[in-house]
């Protein structure tokens, strides 16, 4: 298990469980730290102000439950998690220290009407409920007083950054150029030359070999082999004896309902104008007498007032904000819903289609869960067998005799190289491919053995390296057939290119790349529109390469993409600038996006001024031995 979740530390799920942990002191800010001091050796230090141990781990133990990580998660984060509070007192504490050196103030009316405004605290009708407000708190671990007193402190802050970064404004002509540089498209027309169009290849030649073969020699040599035996504790072997019983599944069943279920979903047109009285306008115009058809039409037709954006398959958890929610899901299919007021404009809603909530039957995912359940008791009854097998280690046996003991039994591997491929240069597969294992073998001297490991799988393994070949040179006559594949391969670029280059000349004489191609009998064909980010082509023209070409070129202007496997004479047709609407929902988001770029700028060279100005000092051999108790 350990193994799996460190090999996902890079991935987008370690990823999203920090996103979490930022979500959460965004929300709640640093809370009972700025509560006051108490006594004890100061963990970070801010100016005259000192945070002791029982404050820096209440913010700690804050941060671990909001991640509701188990512990095997939690030492891998641990780390990361650290920093990440110490990161956060640090921040907050600065600013905390540079407003009551300010003498800012945020008072109790500010505080109750900020609280009786929060989304968070509303209910489905839109009003303030104390039990959301009650609900939060308690999942977050504070008090009424703590919260008060933490978003006071919060609030506070924030006043001092909208001082500094709150009214940042991007210039208009630097939107203008960003919004056209990833908005803008072109279309192309291409002629596409693949190997088909190559008749013939110059006569291979031992001396054109050789001399490949000398250029190349880096690309020939064999690696360094091992032969290996090993052991591998594997719960899937362990599993295949487990049985499930029909009861178990069915509980299994009942208490994964919910992941089980895909929820109903809408597609929906969101209709975004850029007045009130224009949305009005338009929904005044609708009336119940028109079918779904007729309102489509009359949503096609409305041109340039208002933004049409079609959103299909759209859940209730897609929409954040509550208004635009109970518009879109509240409202009948086929009709128009009211209109709502947003930081982009004023929204209309139009749902023309329901897709019902669909449960995954007991019988689609029966046998699927008997293996899960199949493979955690497997988990489960490995450690005692680990255990068994490590006191036969211990006791003198080798990993043969060892295996034997558990009922598993050792494997040999004649030859692998740190690649998991054998000499053959065919991968071997089963743990052999998996990294540890790799590394385990090439990190054992020879004629030793390795400690058991924990393996990918949730398994363990062990090995013992027999011998070792080392890394040579490969001959000749030893590497002809690969050679041969790569001069032709070779050949056979030269060839594209040829006819590409030669085909692009002809265009440019022409005037054209339709002329050329009906004068020489070559199928041509036109791509796009598309953004300089390749969206709008099919993967097989290399999309990037493609895209990079036609923006390098002006219009009318001809160049050559090489695809990989095929080589594109391509004539740029057509440039569409992005169509410049203030008031769209894309530059209205570019436009928020510069903002935050601006503002975390700012907040960044604030932080920088503050380390300045007040002193900061970390105990961070302390700090580890709160976390790291022996």
């Amino acid at each position: 298990m350990l193994q799996f979740i460190r090999s996902k530390v890079t991935s987008i799920f370690i990823k999203v469980l920090f996103g979490i942990l930022i979500l959460s002191f965004a929300i709640w800010g640093i809370g009972d730290i700025f509560l006051g001091n108490k006594d004890g050796e100061a963990v970070i230090s801010i100016g005259d102000k000192d945070y002791n141990a029982n404050e820096f781990l209440s913010e700690y133990e804050k941060a671990r439950r909001a991640m509701r990580l188990p512990p095997e998660y939690e030492e891998l984060v641990k780390p990361q998690l650290i920093e990440s509070v110490k990161q956060s007192i640090i921040r907050n504490g600065l600013l905390s220290a540079e407003t009551l050196d300010l003498n800012l103030v945020y008072g109790d009316t500010q505080l109750k009407k900020w609280v009786g405004k929060s989304e968070s605290f509303r209910d489905s009708g839109g009003k303030f409920d104390p039990e959301l407000l009650r609900q939060a708190l308690f999942n977050s671990g504070l008090t009424e007083a703590e919260f008060f007193s933490s978003l006071r402190e919060e609030m506070r802050n924030n006043q001092l950054i909208s001082a500094v970064a709150g009214s940042v404004s991007p210039p208009a002509i630097l939107i203008e150029k960003i919004f056209n540089y990833r908005n803008e498209k072109r279309t192309v027309n291409i002629a596409e030359f693949t190997d088909a169009s190559i008749l013939s290849l110059p006569e291979q030649k031992e001396s054109d070999l050789r001399k490949l073969y000398d250029d190349t020699k880096s690309n020939y040599m064999a690696p360094v082999y091992r032969s290996v035996t090993y052991v591998h504790i594997d719960p899937k072997e362990i599993a295949k004896d487990i049985m499930i019983s029909k009861e178990a599944v069915e509980e299994e069943y009942d208490a994964r309902r919910d992941e089980l279920t895909t929820p109903g979903s809408r597609d929906l047109k969101q209709l975004i104008f850029s007045e009130e009285e224009l949305a009005q306008k338009f929904i005044s115009s609708i009336t119940s007498a028109l079918s779904t058809t007729e309102v489509t039409k009359r949503i096609s037709e409305i041109g340039e007032t208002a933004n049409v954006i079609e959103m299909k398959d759209v859940t209730e958890s897609d929409l954040i904000d509550i208004n635009e929610r109970k518009a879109a899901f509240e409202t009948p299919v086929g009709q128009i819903s009211s209109v709502i007021k947003t930081s982009f404009g004023w929204k209309v809603f139009f749902p023309f289609k329901d897709t019902p909530e669909v449960i995954t039957p007991l019988s689609a995912v029966r046998q699927k869960l008997r293996d899960e359940l199949s493979n955690e008791k497997a988990l489960d009854n490995i450690f005692d067998l680990t255990n068994v097998f490590e006191d036969s280690l211990a006791g003198g046996a080798s990993i043969e005799q060892a295996a034997r003991e558990i009922n598993f039994r050792s494997s040999k591997l004649k030859s692998i190289d740190n690649n998991g491929k054998s000499e053959d240069g065919i991968i071997i597969g089963g743990i052999t491919a998996q990294k540890q294992f790799l590394s385990s073998v090439f990190d054992t001297p020879v004629g030793e053995q390795s400690q058991l490991l924990e393996s990918e799988d949730g398994g363990y393994f062990i090995v013992r390296i027999e011998s070792e070949t080392k890394a040579r040179q490969k001959p000749f006559n030893e590497v002809i057939v690969e050679l041969k594949k790569a001069w032709e391969a070779a050949e056979k670029k030269k060839a594209l290119m040829k006819k590409a280059k030669d085909f692009a000349g002809k265009s440019r004489s022409m005037g054209s790349l339709i002329r050329a191609a009906e004068a020489s009998g070559i199928q041509q064909l036109q791509i796009g529109p598309f953004t300089r980010f390749g969206e709008g082509i099919e993967a097989k023209y290399n999309p990037n390469e493609l895209a990079s070409i036609a923006f390098e070129l002006s219009k009318n202007d001809i160049g050559i993409a090489d695809n990989g496997k095929s080589v594109s004479v391509v004539e740029v047709v057509k440039i569409d600038p992005a169509k410049m609407n203030k008031k769209s929902e894309a530059w209205l988001t570019l436009e928020k996006e510069l903002i935050s770029g601006i503002e975390q700028d700012y907040l960044e060279g604030i932080h920088t001024a503050l380390k300045k100005k007040f002193n900061v000092s970390i105990n961070q051999n302390y700090i580890e031995k709160l976390v790291n108790p022996e």
